[in-house]
């Protein structure tokens, strides 16, 4: 937290905010995994063809993800009251708009596209408000963890969304998140308050935007990792341990529960959130994380088969946390909306590369194959991390001459 920001928020750790904004962006997760929970009946009720249930979801995820960085950047001078509280709202109208229009391709691709727009809203604000809120010699435990909000919105959605579907249709779904999403953000509007005090130029780091930029490849590995667990986790039960559809999605649906104590516990390994030094400690977490990856190969048991998923799947949203919520603070204090909004954009483009990779290997059942590629690239990440450390130390030591 720097000076200016201390004196409008007080001297005290504003952690009743905190905790409301990871509430506020689980409950986020209703307006968006709900899709996920509701598309094996859209096709059925709504008469959408597979091609364009996937064409929604591609709609969503290009304009949330191109959507973060300028809204990191306006989060900066604005503040997450009325952005978050914006994208709660609009999210839920966006639902309701989603069933109107579901009956016809067009109407429901430009719906659910405007959707990722107020979806994007969530994070990046929140990021940016954690580093006003919390205080220097906590932030970095604080935002180590703050990731497992959305392995809780997961864990949440998928849970209530499988339920409601199968007792309401998929249209229940939809108007069920809408009914939650908007009151919170007009209680969220009017409740918080997140004063923005510019910085002196004193406490404004140089070199922010090559240290920014320097740490986007882990963060693009890492996505590559997440996105492929939660895609494709309930196949691997199915495929490889002959486990039936239902009870593939219940082991399934215990890997986000897992991951948020995973993150919670390891985010207090984590001190500082400035300076280069939390960058070694998050490469030994992405390093933890491809090891757990290619475990998976190594196990043929349902039992060991399970375990070695939840771990990798709790170390891969662990390592998700650090570079979505910690690196974006550290590389850039005083812009870490924006920094939060390249990191997102990073982490969806490698999410969305590696994507046809695995699902190329899943289509020729070499399983191996899939995690071999997925330990292989968040390795590569965790290097590149601790090369990063390297030379942010080397400059450090050498009074910044290397710039």
């Amino acid at each position: 937290m720097t000076a200016a920001a201390r004196s409008a928020t007080g001297p005290n750790a504003r952690w009743g905010l905190v905790a409301a904004g990871w509430s506020v962006y689980a409950v986020y997760y209703l307006g968006r995994v709900n899709f996920s929970a509701a598309a094996p009946r859209l096709g059925e009720e709504a008469g959408l063809e597979a091609a364009e249930i996937g064409a929604l979801a591609a709609g969503f995820f290009w304009v949330y993800s191109l959507s973060a960085v300028p809204i990191g950047r306006l989060a900066d001078r604005i503040g997450a009251r009325r952005l978050v509280g914006l994208g709660l709202v609009g999210s839920g109208v966006m639902n309701v708009l989603f069933v109107v229009s579901s009956g016809s391709f067009v109407p429901a691709l430009l719906v659910w596209s405007a959707n990722g727009l107020f979806q994007a809203m969530g994070w990046t604000p929140l990021v940016g408000a954690l580093g006003r809120w919390v205080p220097e010699e906590r932030a970095g435990r604080v935002m180590a963890s703050f990731g497992s909000c959305f392995a809780a919105g997961s864990a949440l959605t998928f849970a209530l969304g499988g339920f409601i579907v199968e007792r309401g249709g998929a249209a229940a779904v939809f108007i069920a998140a809408a009914a939650v999403l908007v009151p919170v953000g007009v209680v969220w509007w009017i409740g918080v308050r997140d004063p923005i005090v510019e910085p002196p130029d004193s406490e404004r780091p140089r070199g922010a935007a090559g240290r920014l930029l320097g740490l986007l490849p882990p963060a693009a590995a890492i996505g590559a990792a997440y996105v492929a667990l939660l895609v494709w986790t309930p196949s691997y039960f199915v495929e490889v341990h002959g486990v039936s559809v239902a009870r593939s999605g219940l082991l399934s649906a215990a890997m986000p529960a897992i991951a948020v104590a995973a993150t919670i516990a390891l985010g207090r390994w984590f001190r500082l959130a400035a300076g280069h030094r939390p960058a070694l400690k998050g490469g030994i977490v992405l390093t933890a994380a491809a090891a757990a990856l290619i475990t998976i190969n190594q196990v043929s048991s349902l039992a060991g088969g399970f375990a070695a998923v939840a771990a990798a799947t709790a170390l891969v949203g662990a390592s998700s946390s650090l570079v979505l919520g910690l690196f974006p603070r550290m590389v850039n204090p005083a812009g870490a909306g924006f920094a939060g909004g390249v990191f997102i954009l990073a982490f969806n483009l490698g999410g969305g590369a590696g994507s046809p990779l695995v699902g190329g290997f899943v289509g020729r059942g070499a399983w191996d194959a899939v995690f071999l590629f997925l330990a292989g690239t968040v390795l590569a990440g965790a290097v590149w991390t601790y090369g990063w450390y390297a030379r942010a130390r080397s400059i450090q030591e050498t009074g910044g001459r290397h710039r």
